[in-house]
Parts: C-alpha cells; sequence; structure tokens
C-alpha cells in the first residue's frame, strides 16, 4: 500500500510538471528554436515528444504585406498591453467607415490579408493588428485573447483618433473573434458592426481540443494547462469564457463558422450565437474546419460579409446617456 501511495505522488508530480511546460509553451513566445506544427500534422512520436518538451511557438514574422496584393498601406504604432502595437492601415478612397482585424492564436496580421482585400474591395478601409508578441508587436506572451481584449480596445480607440470622419467594424478571427467577444465585457462597444469567425466558447474546451488532435484525453491535462496557464499569466482561465461575453455584445453581428471545426464544434458555436441578445446573422460554411473560411470560399465569404455589412435595418444599440 505504500509503495502504491508513492507510486501515485510520482505520477501525480510528473503530470503536473508536465502540465506546467506544456501550458508555459502555449503562452510564452520564444526567442529562437523551429515553430513547432499544428496537432494535426505531428506524427505520433511527433506528439510525444511534444507531450514531454511542450510546444515551442516563436513570433512568427509576417510573410507578405498588403503591397503583395497591389494594395497602399501605412504602417501606425501605438500602445499596447505590453509595449508598441504595430499596425497596417490599408486607406480605400471614398470610405466612411474602418474594419479592425485581429488574427488567430499565434499568428500575425499577414494572416488576415486575404480577408483584408475582400473587405478593401467592398469598400472599406482597413487596421491590421499585430496583436502582442506576433508579427511587429513587442510582447513575450499570449494569455490566448484575455488581455488581448484590452488591446482591440485600444486599437479602437486609436482607430477613432486618427479617422474621427469613420465609423468602425470589428472583424476578429478565432482568438482574434474571442478578444473582441471579452472586450466587449470591458466597455460597452459603441461600433457600427461586429464579425466573429469561428470563435472559441471557453478556453477550458479550447485547450481541450488541442489535445484531442493529438489523440490524447483531454482530461485531466487540459485542466491542469489551465490550471498552471492561470497561474502563469495571472486570471483565472475557468473563468474565461466568451460564451457568456456574447451576452454583452451591443451591435448586430455576423458569426461564420465552419461545420467540420474540430477545435471549436458546430454545436458550440451555435450556443454562443444564442446567447448573442442583438441583431445577429449566423452563417454555416460547408466542409470548412477551423481556417480561414475567406481563403477556401472567398465567394461566398464576400456574399455574407457585403449582404450583412449593408443590411441598414440592423442597427447597433446606443449607449444612454
Amino acid at each position: 500500500m505504500e509503495y502504491f501511495i508513492y507510486a501515485c505522488l510520482v505520477l501525480f508530480v510528473i503530470i503536473n510538471v508536465l502540465a506546467w511546460k506544456q501550458s508555459g509553451g502555449m503562452v510564452k513566445i520564444a526567442s529562437f528554436g523551429k515553430r513547432t506544427s499544428k496537432p494535426e500534422n505531428l506524427s505520433k512520436f511527433q506528439k510525444f515528444l511534444v507531450l514531454i518538451k511542450g510546444v515551442n511557438l516563436p513570433c512568427k514574422p509576417n510573410e507578405g504585406d498588403p503591397l503583395t496584393h497591389g494594395l497602399q498601406y501605412e504602417k501606425h504604432q501605438y500602445k499596447g498591453s505590453q509595449g508598441q502595437l504595430e499596425s497596417w492601415y490599408i486607406p480605400r478612397a471614398g470610405s466612411t467607415k474602418v474594419v479592425l482585424l485581429f488574427h488567430g492564436y499565434v499568428r500575425n496580421k499577414a494572416t488576415l490579408l486575404n480577408e483584408a482585400v475582400l473587405f478593401h474591395k467592398l469598400g472599406y478601409s482597413c487596421l491590421m493588428v499585430d496583436f502582442p508578441g506576433s508579427g511587429d508587436s513587442l510582447g513575450s506572451h499570449t494569455s490566448i485573447g484575455y488581455n488581448e481584449s484590452t488591446d482591440v480596445l485600444s486599437s479602437l480607440n486609436y482607430a477613432r483618433k486618427t479617422w474621427p470622419q469613420k465609423s468602425q467594424i470589428l472583424y476578429g478571427f478565432s482568438m482574434g473573434a474571442a478578444a473582441i467577444l471579452r472586450a466587449a465585457k470591458l466597455e460597452y462597444l459603441e461600433v457600427e458592426k461586429i464579425i466573429l469567425e469561428s470563435p472559441f466558447t471557453t478556453l477550458l474546451e479550447t485547450v481541450g481540443a488541442r489535445f484531442q488532435a493529438m489523440g490524447i484525453p483531454p482530461y485531466p491535462l487540459a485542466h491542469l494547462l489551465v490550471f498552471w496557464g492561470s497561474i502563469r499569466l495571472g486570471y483565472n482561465g475557468f473563468t474565461y469564457n466568451p460564451i457568456k461575453y456574447a451576452k454583452d455584445l451591443k451591435s448586430p453581428v455576423l458569426q461564420m463558422h465552419g461545420t467540420l471545426d474540430r477545435r471549436v464544434p458546430l454545436v458550440r458555436a451555435l450556443e454562443l450565437h444564442q446567447n448573442i441578445r442583438v441583431d445577429k446573422t449566423f452563417v454555416a460554411f460547408e466542409g470548412c474546419g477551423h481556417e480561414s473560411l475567406a481563403t477556401k470560399e472567398p465567394e461566398k465569404w464576400r456574399t455574407t460579409v457585403d449582404n450583412f455589412l449593408n443590411d441598414a435595418d440592423q442597427a447597433p444599440l446606443r449607449k444612454a446617456s
């Protein structure tokens, strides 16, 4: 019996050490080394190594810029949660609106160039933002959208001050969408419209989905990873639930989601949508996973977004004075 207790204690320590290392890898922006591939692209042996060593996620530089798509742009810098944020502003002649674009987990603003090009063709100026530690923005870690929500607010305030004649539209993919949702919890988001693409519902579920993608049961590792990640980042990850923040949105919302999304099942995306209390539209993209829907289905994406943004019957709630 004594040996059994010791064995359980040793196993408990080992599991927690692994969870601690995993949590560090998931939130810390590495300074060097090869970037860990997506779980779906790893061999069984590579998955084992990742489980033991943790992931390695160095800052991914922006590949390409608006000029590679024939669009003139300006670089803008302003203060964010971890230092200077950098963004690209793509002007559109005659535009009275600017779309603020927020990227996904450990991605960067260049990964949203296809979306920005389509917004520009539809007649909108664009402000493409690098979250802290991504692309050209300063930062040493990611909080998976929690603290990035304040960067959404900083970007929104910057856009209002820099282009006061333009109204604002918010667009976010995955973590970017989750950051927008938490920003709505923090402040009254008085913007014209909001577009959420593939938002995750809770931090615990999105962490669990990564283990499932590796063929590993999420319990108890996902819970331990969120626990240790919470200690690293200084917030309670178990209460980080964008699905609940959806109730705080005050502007018309378009939500888009792939029917084959394995990171965020369609049924959970629909549950998030049910929590939205303002004018809302949900569009499912058949055969698409957790990926850029604009890249996979550009015509459907463009038509969906165009119809939503030009629906004059949808108007944001105004804050009581």
